[in-house]
């Protein structure tokens, strides 16, 4: 899959420094890694699915073309969500089932059919942690199965998940040859049941 296949412009790698401690630069996953991410992991037909720190929306019009899924991007920066809806005008597949909001991430309102969370290393953990309790606050007024999607994670971030909350390791992957010289190019799910 390409971005001329969808008709949009993903292909962007943040590097105007104002990436800071708690919001890292945006930086699109690679077509590659998705395709990774969706032979080992297969989403159920009606999971909606947030990606926070959409940037240019690559995740979200990826989900729609291959599993025809609803999904909401969040992004912080005000010229990706800009961009992001200029994507969403000219992709080629539903624009309907896609969603962006410009908001933080740890002030975004989690809606109750939500069920797949997305995270490329957008923040620290400072805000990870904010984000999570949001979900699930969420997921105790609207108990429903939860999957976390973690890309490139942080050590903080696993430890946080595993000892500060109820999410279990559903399962864990590399996303590609590059996990040999780095131990953070890996994909960890989490699912938190009824």
């Amino acid at each position: 899959m390409t971005d001329k296949e969808l008709g949009i412009y993903t292909e962007e790698v943040q590097i105007d420094g104002t990436d800071s401690f708690h919001c890292h630069r945006y930086e699109p996953t690679s077509y590659e890694v998705l395709e990774e991410l969706f032979y080992h992991y297969t989403p159920m037909e009606n999971d909606v699915i947030v990606d926070y720190g959409c940037g240019l929306g690559r995740l979200n019009f990826y989900v729609e073309n291959r599993f025809s899924l609803m999904s909401t991007g969040v992004e912080l920066t005000n010229s990706y969500y800009t961009r992001a809806l200029r994507n969403r005008e000219t992709y080629l597949g539903d624009k309907e089932k896609i969603t962006f909001v410009q908001c933080a991430a740890q002030n975004y309102e989690v809606s109750p059919n939500e069920t797949v969370f997305y995270f490329f290393n957008p923040f620290s953990i400072q805000i990870f942690r904010q984000v999570i309790n949001r979900i699930l606050l969420s997921w105790h007024e609207h108990p429903r199965v939860l999957t976390l999607i973690l890309y490139y994670p942080e050590d903080d971030v696993i430890f946080y998940i595993e000892h500060h909350t109820s999410f279990e390791l559903l399962q864990e992957f590399a996303s590609g040859e590059e996990v040999k010289c780095d131990r953070r190019e890996r994909f960890c799910l989490y699912r938190l049941d009824t």
